[in-house]
């Protein structure tokens, strides 16, 4: 996580593929409230593969956003994602923790696929993760500088500042743990389902282990459903979303949909396979699910089939000011807010 200033009140902004987050939270030492959220949709072509592909009109959403929320805030914190950066767990020699950022860059050569000079580096000691002597566990970060510079472009473009600069799979972790705690002893999965990617994030015993994008989610469906049926991009998606609601939809429908769950779930249990390989763990104790891909009809009942799965709820300690929303509102974004949540819950000090 990057941090450009001292510690500001901020808006965690999301940055999606579909739509554009924003939270505004009252932050406090013992609780904190959300007071200001709103969601428009990103316009077309401008963000593709975690990648944002023109900052000039982001920047337009972003600005649309702001006004509808009414924010007088000017620093944000907002997430990458997709192909604009790598985590990985890597193993280096055992060596002084004051001395990995000089080796660092050495060993990241190894397992990014890019110049090295063009991105930022970043990592974290996993305490836990290895009892071998001889070696040590990290959790490598490596962030596009190219990637980085549009969404700081996009941001300023908009009048924000760019406080924190951070992951979004990491943004899900703090909306998580300040929720549910830290979980301490589990091995937990983080699912975050979206229109074009699901983002899966592995927990072991508090610390983050795992973090990859999975390039499927919600729009897969709509596809599917447009193929299929013969049928408008724009009809497939209201096909879509009027099954997740319980809407009367062709049986046809339902039935392209149930093939699509298939084919994602087996998508993530290879992904969840991988994970345990990788882990000393035996099994996931918790699976959570969110993002709106995890509304979609039969999504959540066909994953528990593979691992046993629960909607993760980004209200669960984290208030909202019932001046300011209404419990049928937090009931529609529940499954929208928890990335953006979690990038305003940030201690900007702390970054």
């Amino acid at each position: 996580m990057i941090s450009f200033f001292g510690k500001k009140k901020i808006i965690g902004l999301d940055i999606g593929s579909s739509s554009i987050k924003a939270a505004e939270l009252d932050v406090g030492k013992k609780s904190s409230t959300l007071i200001a959220f709103g969601i428009v949709p990103t316009p077309p072509q401008s963000y593709v593969n975690g990648d944002i592909v023109d900052p000039q009109i982001i920047s337009t959403a972003i600005r649309e956003l702001l006004l509808k929320i009414k924010t007088k805030r000017k620093h944000a914190a907002t997430g990458l994602g997709g192909t604009s950066v790598i985590v990985k767990r890597i193993t280096i020699p055992r060596m002084d923790e004051n001395l990995i950022a000089d080796q660092i860059r050495w060993e990241a050569e190894q397992y990014i696929p890019y110049d090295i000079n063009e991105v930022n580096l970043g990592y974290e000691v996993l305490k836990g993760a290895s009892s071998n002597k001889e070696n040590m566990d990290l959790l490598l970060v490596a962030a596009v500088q190219a990637h980085v510079i549009k969404y700081t472009e996009a941001l300023a473009l908009s009048g924000l500042n760019c406080a924190v600069l951070d992951v979004s799979g990491f943004a899900l972790v703090n909306c998580f743990k300040t929720n549910y705690g830290d979980m301490s002893g589990q091995t937990v999965v983080l699912l975050n389902a979206g229109a074009t990617a699901t983002t899966m994030v592995g927990i072991e015993n508090t610390e983050v282990v795992f973090l990859r994008d999975i390039p499927v989610g919600g729009l897969n469906y709509t596809l599917d459903l447009q193929k299929s049926l013969n049928i408008s991009l724009e009809e497939a998606e209201a096909m879509k979303l009027g099954a997740a609601s319980g809407r009367t939809v062709p049986e046809e429908a339902k039935s392209v949909i149930k093939a699509t769950n298939d084919v994602i779930c087996e998508e993530l249990k290879s992904s969840f396979d991988f994970f345990l390989n990788s882990t000393k763990s035996q099994n996931i104790t918790r699976c959570f699910v969110t993002g709106g891909g995890a509304k979609t009809y039969g999504f959540l009942d066909v994953v528990s089939k593979i691992l046993p799965c629960e909607k993760l709820d980004p209200f669960l300690k984290v208030r909202a000011s019932t001046k300011v929303f209404s419990q049928e509102y937090l009931n529609q974004i529940r499954d929208f807010a928890a990335v953006s949540i979690g990038l305003g819950l940030r201690d900007v000090s702390d970054a």
